[in-house]
């Protein structure tokens, strides 16, 4: 599932550190270093984990974009689930939060699947979702 948070970072506009307030972006990053680091343990890592959803808790109160919200929220699911084991529900709740928080960058107002068809962003994130999803089926 990180494979999907990573994939859509290149999709916020403005750019991902310029797009999240610095606390928030700090954090995001925290989690793609502990994966770069331990690429095949990093959800292991209950010491991390438990530092992790105390520096979520401590985060500032600082007005954010709408999308923050939900694509943290993927990376607090990853860490709340035992030994990173995510169910079907939940790995779809993943993946649909960070398509939201593409789509809440790109279009305001009221949004129609046909917007969401038009905009490239947003249909790149399905391409790299199916991609990803299709990868881990093997």
């Amino acid at each position: 599932m990180l494979d999907v948070v990573a994939s859509t970072i290149p999709l916020f506009e403005p750019p991902f550190d310029h797009f999240f307030p610095q606390p928030h972006f700090e954090l995001v990053e925290s989690v793609l270093a502990l994966r770069a680091q331990a690429p095949t343990s990093w959800w292991d890592d209950a010491a991390f984990a438990r530092d992790f959803l105390a520096r979520y808790d401590l985060l500032p109160d600082v007005p954010t974009r709408p999308a923050v919200g939900p694509f943290l929220m993927v990376l607090v699911r990853l860490f709340e689930a035992r030994r990173g084991c995510l169910s079907a529900d939940q790995a779809l709740e993943c993946l649909s939060s960070c398509y939201e928080a593409v789509l809440v960058s790109q279009l305001t107002g009221r949004v129609t699947v046909a917007d969401e068809r038009q905009n490239a962003k947003c249909q790149q994130a399905i391409a790299r979702q199916t991609g990803l999803v299709l990868r881990a089926l093997g």
